[in-house]
């Protein structure tokens, strides 16, 4: 169970936001789908992009991003599914030898992080990113910079939170490992203060990471955990969105606390406000200095009169030129003025 059980067909760029060089590549890459399967991998990777770019904040930085599907052909489908995990024992042969069941937990779902790469340096060599579809609809995924999912049920949002770990440096939000009410060590965190910036051991409104995000009259901490030998089971007692301090978070019941009651790190719901933060920091530095506007052509009569107006603004701005904002709007403007009958609906055509 190995590249000798299948083979690499070829590599194909989905969403094309500019030159690899400039923007952050992600890759999304077949395991457990035969050569014939292969056309209905194609539509899992373009419905993963569709999500991705559609969801807060991707949708507003997504001319930072380019996708990549590669195409791997495994001699059978699936993944192998230890009946250790109660799993059905399965033990397909696939290209990256994808498997349930890691750490004892089923849903932890691991390739040959190693081949991954060997492959994906060969055919998208600038990657930041790589996401590993598993051809199986067992529930499961990992993060890592080799990121899985599985194609269970809402398969989407979970290659999308495995990848807000091994992207975007953000940490689980849950109050569990194996699950509430089958743990029995995970009652208060033990500490150090996590490293990553959705997580904390610290309530206080003044020294909290996420400070900066909390209303003066929210609550702090906003809940705790009455029990800490079990998850937390009450209601949000703020409304959703609230930034706060939630206990419960980073694998443990107690002295861990999350930024919202829900979060795509947590429950899959929409991403918090800290986690688009961190996202939108990372993916800055991806966008172009200068996008083309957005809108519709109009008649030749309209656009003769808007020129006349847009004209006497390129005038007011052209002693500032030398401000990058300023040049932008230049740009800007004298792209609406080439292009005022045909309109333009790309948002991320760069100037």
């Amino acid at each position: 169970m190995s590249a000798s059980d299948g083979t690499v067909v070829g590599t194909t760029l989905i969403v094309d936001h500019g030159s690899p060089a400039d923007r952050f590549n992600l890759v999304v890459v077949a395991e457990g789908y035969r050569q014939t399967e292969l056309g209905q991998f194609a539509v899992h990777a373009r419905q993963f992009a569709d999500v991705l770019l559609a969801m807060a904040p991707f949708d507003e930085m997504q001319c930072a991003i380019n996708v990549y599907r590669v195409d791997v052909a495994s001699n059978q489908s699936g993944a192998d599914d230890p009946a250790a995990c109660g799993g059905t024992g399965a033990a397909p042969a696939t290209y990256f030898d994808a498997s349930f069941c890691n750490a004892g937990i089923r849903r932890l779902l691991t390739v040959d992080d190693n081949l991954v790469r060997t492959v994906v340096d060969a055919q998208v060599p600038q990657w930041h990113q790589i996401l590993v579809v598993v051809n199986s609809p067992v529930w499961g995924g990992a993060g890592g910079d080799v990121a899985t999912t599985s194609v269970a049920m809402g398969w989407e949002d979970v290659a999308i939170h495995e990848m807000g770990h091994s992207a975007f440096g953000l940490a689980d939000e849950y109050e569990y490992w194996a699950g509430c009410g089958v743990d029995t060590n995970r009652d208060n965190h033990p500490g150090p203060e996590p490293a990553e910036p959705n997580v904390t051991r610290d309530s206080d409104r003044a020294t909290i990471k996420w400070r900066d995000l909390i209303a003066a009259g929210t609550p702090m901490p906003t809940t705790s955990n009455p029990d800490c030998t079990r998850c937390d089971g009450q209601a949000s007692p703020v409304p959703a969105g609230t930034v706060g301090a939630f206990e419960g978070a980073h694998y443990y019941h107690c002295d861990a606390f999350r930024p919202e009651y829900h979060c795509m790190m947590r429950n899959l719901a929409p991403f918090c406000a800290v986690c688009r933060r961190e996202i939108r920091r990372t993916l800055e530095p991806f966008l172009a200095k200068c996008y083309a506007p957005t809108f519709h052509g109009s008649s030749a009569l309209v656009c003769f009169f808007k020129t006349i107006g847009w004209v006497l603004v390129l005038l007011v701005l052209a002693p500032f030129v030398w401000i990058s904002s300023i040049r932008c709007a230049f740009k800007r403007i004298v792209f609406r003025i080439r292009n005022c009958r045909a309109g333009n609906a790309d948002s991320c055509r760069e100037l």
